[in-house]
């Protein structure tokens, strides 16, 4: 039965995320209770439509009647129980939701049902176990990433969207706009200083903030211009708490005391003249404690790279932001946001441990019972990192402070009664835990990689242990898994951004190439108190395939091993594990060696002059280094940990594994009488039908011990006995063998900032 059960989830979960990405003619939202009761009825269609295309698939399997019925039953309840949840959203979100859900949750309770009852010995059913506890992290960091993507393309009211055409107060309180700076080009910083002299509005000012800048020739003609005009200007030297640290010092001793909102401007960006009076005005609602505009990028039109790094940063602010905002868990994300002074300084201002500032205090605004708003205007534009290595130590930093929140807050984001102390809500914490925990995606997807390329040397060198011990269900399950995580990802970003294809997959595959960076990073912050700010090499006229690789040398030498596993893989066509195993390394070892071609790709963008010059000096930028924990203390626990489940999955098993049958035999036929075959050596597997070493030896009714009577597969009417060494005869009659892959993980979207 559970074999059916899980069919029915391979099944229905493709066909509803299918329909979910099929555009559909919008139609004019309708005031009252009628909109709320047709979202109900027609998900109760589509529960009852999907059911049915299930159960015809089921049939035309020859799956046996009480079977078909449980599973069918199976995928209308898994409708049914997430209604009262997914109620906001329409038809095809809500069924693309709860078939994915139905999915992870069938294969892995079959899964660990078939570990616990198949005779792997303590070795192997130990291995089993801790392989499978990763494939419970990978469904729940999939599932989080999932409901991000229907709550954004399904939900067909927002209740607290702020577009242009939310009505504003009249209010214009003054604000204090803070420019901190740190090594930037001066013509730079006065670029962006010129755009908010020139903001439509009556009552702010501007401080700047020179955060440890040591060449007085950056410094020096910016502190001139604000003299020149009238602007407050600081240089601080030798100044601890790096960028909180100096909006710390603004905040308490340089803002105006008529300021009621602090506004936070990198020095790069350049604003639209309407950003305050469009944004100051919704702090009229009094729990409003800070509002967060997209942060937006200019001059990316020009160059390949930086089109699909510019669709990989919109991602987050087109689909993220809105569905968090949707249940007041927006980020206050830095640049482009505003924060109510009092609201700021009832928190005990910026945190200076975090390296992530702005979203931490976001997480302590709305925990003091603040609101936050995010706003879909973009209102200013800054510049990307102009270099790949650039790009990976801010994706360094992203997780690394996303890590440390997790590590200061975890508690505030437990399910639990609001108090005095946290008041924030289920749906609260679930966006913020969530949100952190997505950054071990990287992690985990490097764990799986490294698992793989164990099963291709094991492969190659014609061993059948790790491969036997994982259930030829996984054929069908993993690449289904993992291609709809591609596509999600791939199709979200067309239909978030309005990205080509092409592009959306470039987008895809920049994130997937910072992966190594983004792992160490979640595991250091475990354990270090501060980060270590990556040196970003220095750029210079000449670029060459050797710089590039030098600079991503991790990132190349494990490309190299994974393309080193697909030959394997591919050498093993007598069997479903190498095809299977190659494809399942293609995607990641596409990502890595994406790193230096990026990196060159990068170098050899046409930029605008002032941009070319910046990228010469970007990295300057990274220069603070500061105490960090030992990177390869966290690599050496990743192989080790790797090794070890590795290990334990290869060890040979007492006796032969007991692989269930899937699908019953066709109606009408008839299987030969099982003949016992001698036990094989401890450690070797029995020849398969092409006489190939492998799984197919392994092969037998579900649940069965060697020498005990064979009971009925999970998908089959009767006991169907089959010989270990005999093909399995398919719905069809013909014949196929059951070989089993290597596990391998969902493909995941990117960590969001």
């Amino acid at each position: 039965m559970l074999a059916a059960i899980l069919l029915a989830g391979l099944i229905a979960a493709p066909v509803s995320s299918a329909a979910l990405f099929v555009p559909v003619r919008s139609r004019a939202r309708v005031s009252g209770t009628w909109p709320a009761t047709r979202r109900l009825v027609l998900a109760l269609l589509g529960t009852a439509v999907l059911a049915a295309v299930v159960a015809a698939a089921l049939a035309g399997m020859h799956v046996v009647r009480t079977n078909l019925v449980a599973a069918t039953a199976a995928v209308v309840l898994a409708g049914l129980v997430w209604l009262p949840a997914t109620r906001r959203w329409n038809a095809r979100a809500h069924l693309c939701w709860s078939a994915s859900v139905f999915l992870f949750v069938a294969y892995l309770v079959f899964i660990l049902h078939w570990t616990l009852i198949s005779g792997l010995g303590a070795f192997g059913t130990s291995g089993g176990v801790v392989l499978w506890v990763l494939e419970v992290v990978a469904g729940v960091l999939a599932c989080a990433y999932l409901w991000e993507l229907c709550d954004a393309l399904g939900t067909e009211r927002w209740r607290r969207r702020v577009t242009k055409d939310t009505p504003r107060a009249d209010a214009m309180p003054f604000v204090s706009l803070h420019v901190p700076a740190h090594n930037e080009p001066p013509e730079m910083v006065i670029a962006t200083l010129n755009s908010l002299l020139r903001l439509d509005y009556p009552n702010y000012e501007i401080v700047v903030i020179d955060d440890n800048t040591d060449d007085e020739e950056l410094w020096r003609p910016v502190a001139d211009w604000c003299t020149e005009h009238g602007v407050t200007f600081l240089h601080l030297a030798d100044w601890p708490g790096y960028k909180s640290g100096a909006l710390n010092v603004a905040l308490r001793e340089y803002t105006d005391s008529r300021a009621e909102l602090v506004g936070v401007v990198d020095s790069d960006y350049q604003l639209e003249p309407d950003f305050l009076r469009r944004c100051a005005p919704l702090f009229a609602e009094e729990k409003v404690g800070f509002i967060q505009a997209p942060q937006d990028y200019r001059d990316w039109e020009q160059a390949s790279y930086f089109r699909r790094l510019y669709y990989s940063y919109a991602y987050f602010f087109a689909i993220s932001q809105p569905s968090r905002n949707e249940h007041d868990g927006a980020i206050f994300a830095g640049t482009m946001g505003l924060i109510r002074r009092s609201a700021l300084e009832d928190v005990g201002g910026w945190d200076e441990w975090c390296i992530t500032e702005d979203a931490e205090l976001s997480l302590r605004l709305l925990r003091a019972g603040w609101s936050g708003l995010h706003v879909d205007e973009s209102f200013g534009r800054g510049v990307m990192p102009l270099t790949f290595e650039a790009l990976k130590s801010q994706r360094y930093r992203w997780c690394f402070g996303g890590i440390q929140i997790l590590r200061m807050h975890w508690r505030s984001m437990l399910p639990g009664r609001r108090s005095a102390d946290n008041e924030l809500g289920p749906a609260q914490r679930w966006a913020y835990f969530s949100g952190a925990v997505q950054w071990y995606g990287d992690l985990l997807g490097l764990a799986f990689f490294l698992l793989l390329l164990v099963g291709a040397v094991n492969l190659a060198a014609g061993g059948g242990d790790l491969f036997r011990k994982l259930t030829a269900f996984v054929v069908a399950t993993v690449p289904v898994l993992v291609a709809l995580g591609l596509l999600r990802a791939v199709a979200l970003l067309r239909r978030g951004t309005g990205a080509s294809w092409r592009d959306a997959v470039g987008a895809f595959l920049i994130w997937q190439s910072t992966t190594l960076v983004v792992a160490r990073a979640s595991v250091q912050g475990l354990y270090a108190r501060k980060a270590e700010f990556l040196r970003t090499p220095k750029s210079t006229e000449r670029t060459s395939w050797w710089t590039a690789i030098r600079a991503n040398w991790a990132e190349t030498g494990l490309a190299l091993l994974g393309l080193a596993g697909i030959v394997a893989g591919l050498t093993r066509f007598d069997s479903y594990a190498g095809p299977l195993l190659a494809g399942l390394l293609l995607v990641p070892t596409l990502g890595l060696a994406a790193a230096p071609v990026n990196s060159l790709a990068a170098q050899r963008a046409t930029l605008p002059p002032d941009l070319g010059e910046r990228r010469k000096t970007e990295w300057l930028r990274d220069r603070r280094v500061v105490a960090a924990g030992i990177a390869a203390g966290a690599a050496a626990g990743t192989l080790v940990g790797v090794g070890i489940v590795a290990a334990l999955l290869s060890a040979p098993g007492p006796a032969i594994v007991q692989l269930p049958q899937v699908i019953a035999p066709a109606q009408g036929r008839t299987v030969a009488p099982a003949t016992s075959p001698a036990p094989a050596p401890s450690g070797s597997t029995s020849p398969g039908p092409s006489g190939s070493s492998g799984p197919s030896g392994s092969s037998g009714p579900s649940g069965t011990a060697p020498g005990s009577s064979p009971a009925a597969p999970s998908g089959a009417g009767s006991p169907s006995p089959v010989p270990p060494s005999s093909p399995v005869p398919s719905p069809t009659g013909s014949a196929t063998s059951p070989v089993p892959p290597p596990a391998a993980p969902t493909t995941l979207p990117p960590s969001t900032p």
